[in-house]
């Protein structure tokens, strides 16, 4: 386990600490058998990594984590400079030994003093007999050849679900209602789906993808029914970062209005918490930014405006803000499926053309500069692998020089033999189109539907042929 401890870098996120004033301390000993290791680390997760919270030195194994205050509760590590370590739950009981061997941490950790931290450990113990139980099922499953026997092994690996949350159940009476032991255990587990099968008759047409439909919906809106977000404690675990990342990358549709109707459905379920509501809405946000989803910036123009120039993110910074409206302002005008913003230029004759007139099934809207080296690469492309290609579709380009410097331009117009374009500028520079069209780079390139629609946006030349492609299918 290498470069364990981290600080968080990404556009949005940013370190959170809680205190509780009830208890007094923390006095954590240690005893590590066979351990060659002259320190320890002791460290919470978050965000799906881990923060040192304290360090001690071994002596013959032995070590202390104490300070004259309180950890706030959740799953820690205790980790070693030889990238070996541990997961041990941290409750209320925050006076308590723990000894280990390093060779086999699970199998070998005995808890004195606290028996939620001994039940998260057992638990442990149970859930990897479970999984090698399980390993062993499907493998011999693979093997099976007769459908008796593949039956046999699907009952005995449902059966080991049947187990886990029987566990988890049994956990629920051993611990007080609010031990995160039990909170914890019960947050592994993935919704159990109805069997749907009984409710749409044998008869109905197209019953299996009626079957699929009902059991998607319902593992999305049960996805999350095992934790409470308005406890933190969930944050500091390993789990709870990875259920976010499969919930939004692989459960959730990848369109803006999915993206930000579930965001907001989590976000306002964690509202009474002002930790988990930051993180939730921070995490949403920074989805946003990073996804690779052309029009997921809808998204992000959503959310940034719902949370965070509204002033409800209290927590973030005249620089973050800063960013975060600027982005905005540049994203919000060029959105996918908005009516593009109209634009008055001027051709190299002086006379003007205005994009919003031009009669075409499909524009492309493109912004070079006659200097730019990649523009030298994508120019002649799009002249010969584009408009020749399709014009006879009636395909139109719309090329806006973004300088001001004619002469320059018009020469680029003749060595590119690019006359068919439909070249313009803006030398006064009044139209406003960087704004619009977020264009600070060179080449950027979109395509415009019959009512100048914005069909897609920041394509290069082969994607820009699968979008023809496929609009032209349509039609």
């Amino acid at each position: 386990m290498k470069n364990i401890f981290y600080s968080l870098c990404a556009l949005i996120f940013c370190i959170f600490t809680t205190t509780n004033l009830n208890a007094q301390k923390y006095d954590i000993s240690v005893q590590l058998l066979n351990c060659n290791d002259s320190t320890a680390y002791l460290a919470h997760y978050f965000d799906g990594r881990i923060f040192a919270d304290d360090t001690t030195q071994l002596i013959n194994g032995k070590g202390k984590f104490s300070k004259d205050k309180v950890l706030d509760q959740g799953i820690y590590v205790i980790y070693l400079p030889s990238q070996k370590y541990f997961d041990l739950l941290i409750g209320e009981d925050q006076v308590f030994s723990i000894s280990a061997d390093p060779k086999d941490f699970i199998g070998s950790i005995s808890v004195n003093g606290s028996k939620e931290t001994d039940g998260f450990h057992n638990f442990q113990k149970f859930m990897k007999s479970q999984n090698e139980k399980s390993k062993t099922i499907q493998e011999a499953y693979k093997k099976a050849s007769k459908d008796t026997e593949k039956e046999k092994f699907r009952k005995q690996f449902k059966n080991t679900d049947i187990e886990v949350r029987a566990y988890i159940e049994k956990l629920k009476s051993e611990f007080p209602e609010n031990s995160f032991v039990q909170k914890f255990a019960q947050f592994t587990l993935s919704p159990k789906i109805p069997d749907f099968k009984s409710e749409v008759p044998e008869n109905t047409p197209d019953r299996d993808k009626i079957i699929q439909r009902k059991s998607y919906i319902y593992n999305k809106d049960h996805y999350f029914d095992h934790v409470n977000l308005t406890d933190n404690r969930y944050l500091r675990t390993p789990i709870l970062k990875k259920k976010l990342d499969f919930f939004y990358e692989k459960i959730l549709v990848q369109s803006p209005d999915s993206i930000v109707k579930e965001s907001v459905k989590l976000i306002e379920n964690a509202r009474p918490d002002t930790t988990f509501f930051q993180y939730l809405t921070q995490y949403a946000l920074n989805y946003t930014v990073k996804s690779k989803v052309m029009g997921m910036d809808a998204a992000f123009v959503n959310l940034a405006k719902r949370y965070y120039l509204s002033g409800q993110a209290t927590w973030a910074d005249s620089t973050l803000m800063a960013n975060i409206r600027e982005r905005v302002i540049k994203t919000q005008f060029n959105l996918i499926g908005m009516k593009s913003q109209d634009l008055l230029m001027q051709t190299p004759e002086g006379e003007f053309v205005r994009l919003h007139e031009i009669e075409a099934p499909l524009t492309v809207l493109y912004f070079w500069e006659p200097d730019c080296g990649h523009c030298k690469k994508v120019t002649p492309k799009l002249k010969t692998e584009i408009l020749d290609k399709y014009q006879d579709k009636g395909l139109k380009v719309f090329a806006v020089c973004t300088q001001d410097q004619k002469e320059m331009w018009e020469n680029a117009i003749h060595d590119y033999d690019i006359y068919d374009f439909i070249n313009c500028y803006d030398p006064e520079f009044q139209t406003n189109f960087r704004i619009f069209y977020d264009v600070y780079s060179t080449p950027i390139i979109y395509l415009l539907d019959k009512d100048k629609k914005i069909i897609a946006k920041r394509l290069d030349i082969d994607n820009l042929k699968l979008f023809l492609d496929n609009e032209l299918k349509k039609n």
